[in-house]
Protein backbone atom coordinates (compact mmCIF):
# COMPACT_ATOMS: atom_id res chain seq x y z
CA UNK A 1 0.00 0.00 0.00
CA UNK A 2 1.26 3.38 -0.57
CA UNK A 3 0.06 6.42 1.12
CA UNK A 4 -0.04 10.24 -0.10
CA UNK A 5 -0.73 12.61 2.53
CA UNK A 6 -2.20 16.15 2.18
CA UNK A 7 -1.42 18.36 4.78
CA UNK A 8 -4.73 18.56 7.01
CA UNK A 9 -4.30 14.46 8.06
CA UNK A 10 -0.72 15.39 8.91
CA UNK A 11 -1.19 18.54 10.84
CA UNK A 12 -4.51 17.19 12.93
CA UNK A 13 -3.58 13.79 13.39
CA UNK A 14 -0.37 15.33 14.99
CA UNK A 15 -2.09 18.21 16.87
CA UNK A 16 -4.61 15.85 18.85
CA UNK A 17 -1.90 13.41 19.66
CA UNK A 18 -2.09 10.42 16.92
CA UNK A 19 0.91 11.14 15.19
CA UNK A 20 1.55 6.85 16.00
CA UNK A 21 -1.32 6.58 13.36
CA UNK A 22 1.27 6.96 10.44
CA UNK A 23 3.55 4.31 11.69
CA UNK A 24 0.80 1.93 12.57
CA UNK A 25 0.08 2.28 8.52
CA UNK A 26 1.45 -0.98 6.64
CA UNK A 27 3.47 -0.08 3.54
CA UNK A 28 4.76 3.14 1.83
CA UNK A 29 3.97 7.03 3.16
CA UNK A 30 4.57 9.87 1.08
CA UNK A 31 4.21 13.65 1.18
CA UNK A 32 5.07 15.95 -2.09
CA UNK A 33 7.83 18.37 -1.26
CA UNK A 34 4.84 20.97 -1.33
CA UNK A 35 3.31 19.35 1.85
CA UNK A 36 6.34 19.37 3.48
CA UNK A 37 6.93 23.04 3.08
CA UNK A 38 3.61 23.65 4.06
CA UNK A 39 3.30 21.66 7.18
CA UNK A 40 7.14 21.89 8.77
CA UNK A 41 8.98 25.05 7.01
CA UNK A 42 6.50 27.12 7.58
CA UNK A 43 4.76 25.74 10.65
CA UNK A 44 8.20 26.26 12.66
CA UNK A 45 8.52 29.49 11.41
CA UNK A 46 4.86 30.04 13.11
CA UNK A 47 5.91 27.99 15.99
CA UNK A 48 3.55 25.18 15.06
CA UNK A 49 4.35 22.00 17.36
CA UNK A 50 2.73 19.70 15.05
CA UNK A 51 5.24 21.02 12.20
CA UNK A 52 7.97 19.59 14.52
CA UNK A 53 6.15 16.05 15.16
CA UNK A 54 5.75 16.17 11.25
CA UNK A 55 9.35 16.99 10.91
CA UNK A 56 10.55 13.66 13.33
CA UNK A 57 8.13 11.69 11.53
CA UNK A 58 10.00 12.73 8.06
CA UNK A 59 13.89 12.44 9.99
CA UNK A 60 12.92 9.05 11.64
CA UNK A 61 12.19 7.54 8.27
CA UNK A 62 8.36 7.45 8.72
CA UNK A 63 7.40 9.53 6.09
CA UNK A 64 8.96 10.29 3.15
CA UNK A 65 8.96 13.88 1.11
CA UNK A 66 9.09 13.43 -2.81
CA UNK A 67 9.49 16.25 -4.99
CA UNK A 68 6.80 16.07 -8.24
CA UNK A 69 7.85 16.56 -11.90
CA UNK A 70 5.47 14.91 -14.19
CA UNK A 71 3.47 15.05 -17.20
CA UNK A 72 0.24 14.37 -15.21
CA UNK A 73 0.91 17.70 -13.17
CA UNK A 74 0.82 19.65 -16.26
CA UNK A 75 -2.41 18.21 -17.46
CA UNK A 76 -3.59 19.32 -13.74
CA UNK A 77 -2.18 22.72 -13.97
CA UNK A 78 -5.22 23.95 -15.18
CA UNK A 79 -7.13 23.08 -12.14
CA UNK A 80 -4.62 25.52 -9.93
CA UNK A 81 -7.35 28.15 -9.06
CA UNK A 82 -9.25 25.51 -7.49
CA UNK A 83 -6.88 23.10 -5.85
CA UNK A 84 -3.52 24.28 -3.79
CA UNK A 85 -0.48 22.86 -4.86
CA UNK A 86 -0.09 20.89 -2.16
CA UNK A 87 -3.71 18.99 -3.13
CA UNK A 88 -2.32 19.25 -6.69
CA UNK A 89 1.09 17.51 -5.74
CA UNK A 90 -1.00 14.52 -3.60
CA UNK A 91 -3.33 13.87 -6.47
CA UNK A 92 -0.17 13.87 -9.01
CA UNK A 93 1.54 11.18 -6.29
CA UNK A 94 -1.13 9.49 -5.86
CA UNK A 95 -2.06 8.94 -9.59
CA UNK A 96 1.87 7.71 -10.42
CA UNK A 97 2.50 5.72 -8.05
CA UNK A 98 -1.22 3.73 -7.83
CA UNK A 99 -1.35 5.09 -4.41
CA UNK A 100 -3.90 6.09 -1.94
CA UNK A 101 -4.47 10.20 -1.22
CA UNK A 102 -5.36 11.03 1.96
CA UNK A 103 -6.98 14.62 1.63
CA UNK A 104 -9.98 16.39 3.18
CA UNK A 105 -10.59 19.42 0.65
CA UNK A 106 -13.79 18.87 -1.28
CA UNK A 107 -12.83 19.92 -4.99
CA UNK A 108 -9.43 18.10 -4.19
CA UNK A 109 -11.45 14.78 -3.54
CA UNK A 110 -13.44 15.47 -6.21
CA UNK A 111 -10.80 15.63 -8.87
CA UNK A 112 -9.20 12.60 -7.46
CA UNK A 113 -12.55 10.50 -7.81
CA UNK A 114 -12.66 11.64 -11.50
CA UNK A 115 -9.07 10.59 -12.26
CA UNK A 116 -10.08 7.07 -10.52
CA UNK A 117 -7.68 7.99 -7.61
CA UNK A 118 -8.28 6.19 -4.56
CA UNK A 119 -9.35 8.86 -2.11
CA UNK A 120 -9.51 8.80 1.44
CA UNK A 121 -9.91 11.47 4.50
CA UNK A 122 -8.41 11.94 7.83
CA UNK A 123 -11.24 10.46 9.51
CA UNK A 124 -10.52 7.18 7.43
CA UNK A 125 -7.43 6.71 9.19
CA UNK A 126 -8.96 7.46 12.48
CA UNK A 127 -11.35 4.40 11.64
CA UNK A 128 -9.25 2.39 10.34
CA UNK A 129 -7.07 2.00 13.80
CA UNK A 130 -10.45 1.62 15.36
CA UNK A 131 -11.22 -1.23 13.15
CA UNK A 132 -8.34 -2.60 13.80
CA UNK A 133 -8.83 -2.36 17.22
CA UNK A 134 -5.59 -0.53 18.10
CA UNK A 135 -7.89 2.68 18.81
CA UNK A 136 -11.01 2.48 21.11
CA UNK A 137 -13.89 4.01 19.94
CA UNK A 138 -14.62 6.37 22.74
CA UNK A 139 -11.01 8.08 22.43
CA UNK A 140 -11.48 8.44 18.50
CA UNK A 141 -14.63 10.11 18.85
CA UNK A 142 -12.60 12.68 21.95
CA UNK A 143 -9.67 12.53 18.93
CA UNK A 144 -12.32 13.72 16.37
CA UNK A 145 -13.96 16.62 18.45
CA UNK A 146 -10.07 17.75 19.65
CA UNK A 147 -9.55 17.94 15.79
CA UNK A 148 -12.79 20.01 15.49
CA UNK A 149 -11.99 22.32 18.40
CA UNK A 150 -8.75 23.02 17.26
CA UNK A 151 -9.59 24.00 13.64
CA UNK A 152 -10.71 20.70 11.41
CA UNK A 153 -13.40 21.30 9.27
CA UNK A 154 -15.34 18.67 9.76
CA UNK A 155 -19.66 18.55 7.71
CA UNK A 156 -22.37 18.05 10.30
CA UNK A 157 -23.05 14.80 7.97
CA UNK A 158 -19.55 13.93 7.49
CA UNK A 159 -19.55 13.93 11.15
CA UNK A 160 -22.38 11.97 11.72
CA UNK A 161 -21.58 9.16 9.08
CA UNK A 162 -18.32 8.56 10.93
CA UNK A 163 -20.50 8.49 14.32
CA UNK A 164 -22.79 5.59 12.27
CA UNK A 165 -19.65 4.05 11.20
CA UNK A 166 -17.54 4.01 14.65
CA UNK A 167 -21.21 2.68 16.01
CA UNK A 168 -21.17 -0.52 13.70
CA UNK A 169 -17.48 -1.52 14.60
CA UNK A 170 -18.43 -4.64 16.36
CA UNK A 171 -16.22 -4.84 19.79
CA UNK A 172 -13.57 -7.59 19.73
CA UNK A 173 -14.70 -7.85 23.56
CA UNK A 174 -18.25 -8.65 23.09
CA UNK A 175 -19.52 -11.76 23.26
CA UNK A 176 -22.45 -11.74 20.28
Amino acid sequence: MIWIFNSSPLIYLNKVGLNWIFECLEGEKIIPAQVYHQVVTRGKIRGDADAIIAEILVKNGTIRVETVEDSFKETLKSLQAELHKGELEVLVLAKNKGGTAILDESIAREVGNIFGIEIHGTLFLIFLMVNKGILEKEEAKDKVNLMIRKGFRLGHEEYLEFLELLENIIDRDSKY
